[in-house]
């Protein structure tokens, strides 16, 4: 018999006639919540990490990169707390020409503090709107590496959850076959309740 800290180890799946379905149950529940946590955990970040990051580059399809320049001089960035100048981006009204050559306008994240006339580059849709720059092939690595981890990280918790809620419910029945046995066994003793 193995043991350690005056414990028995693997009494579970010990034949002992003391031993109850219940206990067997938590033990193939342990089993299966550590197979679910060592294969399917992983594999659940894998995939995410995967598709996000093939959606991350999905986004730059269709886009198109365009030099624009500024129609009016970008106002400086402030610092939250110094009031300092800071080299972040700020929106500012910019102009392009379109491939059929006709001149278009709208707002656009630049440098914080450009001057009018100063070139950008803006992205464009198929449609010619604005949009944001698409993430690059390293952004959009690190950018599913993050959302598979998470995933990972909310699937061990939903596992282990999971497994907590049934041992909770193992636990309930346990303590009420308890009582019930309590009861039966006074009641054949003769001792009654006040």
């Amino acid at each position: 018999m193995l043991k350690r800290d005056g414990r028995v180890l693997w009494w579970r799946w010990r034949r002992n006639p003391l031993k109850r379905r219940s206990d067997t149950a938590e033990a193939w529940i342990g089993v299966a919540t550590t197979a679910i946590l060592l294969l399917a955990t992983p594999a659940v970040g894998v995939v995410t990490a995967g598709a996000a990051e093939h959606s991350a580059l999905d986004r730059a399809r269709g886009l198109h990169r365009v030099t624009a320049h500024l129609v009016e001089d970008a106002p400086p960035a402030l610092s939250w707390f110094s009031g300092a100048a800071t080299d972040s981006r700020v929106r500012a009204t910019v102009r392009w020409t379109t491939h059929g050559g006709s001149p278009r306008s709208d707002t656009a994240s630049v440098a914080a503090g450009s001057k009018a006339g100063s070139p950008t580059t803006v992205w464009l849709d198929d449609v010619g709107r604005i949009q944001p720059a698409p993430p690059t092939p390293t952004q959009a690595k690190v950018q599913g590496a993050a959302l598979g981890a998470a995933s990972a990280a909310g699937t061990g918790l939903l596992v282990v959850g999971v497994c907590w809620a049934a041992r909770l419910r193992l636990d309930r029945r346990r303590r009420g076959q308890w009582d019930h046995a309590w009861a039966e066994f006074d009641a054949r003793r003769g001792h009654r309740h006040a």
